[in-house]
């Protein structure tokens, strides 16, 4: 039963770009143009063409990767036009399909919706940094005082570089979550972290790439061996990560 679901979930996400209307993706440009009406026009046109939001992404341009979720897109336009009345509606319906809450970024303006309501009690645990908590521990001290001392990056950068980098996986852009990845080098658990990262981004090229790259899986796999060693009591959080990456991480 697990092997088939895993099998489904991977046909949706590999199917979602043939049943998600063009404009979609067009009134996600215009939404990161700032462009709020066009946004809006094409979040509706989204909307009547196809009003199940998937936890699943759909191409936006070259390697940029957005979630199917049009209702959130075109309530966050109505909202920043000040048409709360109908954005709330939006926010809800939203809500009620359920994808947009389990993901971290796009929950906090659901919270918000959008400025249209007071904001609403901020989550325990985490760290948030700009529009994205991120779930990472903090540095691990050196074990021996008498250790040799590398040069460190300070934790300030650690934090934003980790923020930078899941903002970018986030919204699809998986090469450049491995590049921000690759610009620090981590310690302790924030490196078990970074590698439980790395290994999501690659698994997301992998599956874009038909699961055919022999040696992008075997970088996957040495990034989740490095992950379990680091981090062996922990396990990936389902809000940010999707079902398929969840499960492989997790055996």
């Amino acid at each position: 039963m697990k092997n088939t679901t895993l099998l489904v979930l991977l046909l949706v996400s590999a199917t979602l770009d043939a049943q998600a209307p063009p404009s979609f993706a067009k009134g996600v440009l215009a939404f990161e143009k700032k462009e709020w009406a066009a946004a809006e026009k094409l979040m509706r046109e989204a909307v009547a063409g196809n009003p199940n939001e998937v936890d699943g992404t759909v191409r936006v341009e070259g390697q940029w990767f957005e979630t199917y979720v049009p209702h959130y897109f075109l309530a966050r336009a109505l909202a920043k036009q000040g048409k709360c009345a109908e954005a709330l509606k939006h926010f809800e319906e939203s809500e009620r399909q359920g994808v947009t809450p389990a993901i971290p970024d796009f929950a906090r303006h659901l919270n918000t919706r959008g400025g249209c309501k007071p904001a609403a009690t901020k989550p325990k645990g985490g760290k948030v940094l700009g529009e994205v908590v991120v779930p990472f521990g903090e540095e691990a001290p050196p074990t021996s005082s008498s250790a040799p001392k590398d040069p460190v990056t300070p934790k300030v950068d650690i934090r934003q570089r980790l923020s930078s980098a899941v903002k970018s996986y986030m919204h699809g852009r998986y090469d450049e979550s491995l590049r921000v990845l690759a610009s620090v080098q981590f310690e302790g658990a924030a490196a078990g972290e970074a590698a439980l990262l790395r290994a999501a981004s690659r698994h997301a090229l992998y599956r874009i790439g038909g699961e055919k790259d022999a040696k992008l899986r075997a970088l996957i796999d040495s990034d989740l061996r490095e992950y379990h060693q680091r981090r062996p009591s922990a396990r990936p959080d389902p809000r940010l990560f999707p079902p398929a990456f969840v499960a492989m991480a997790s055996n």
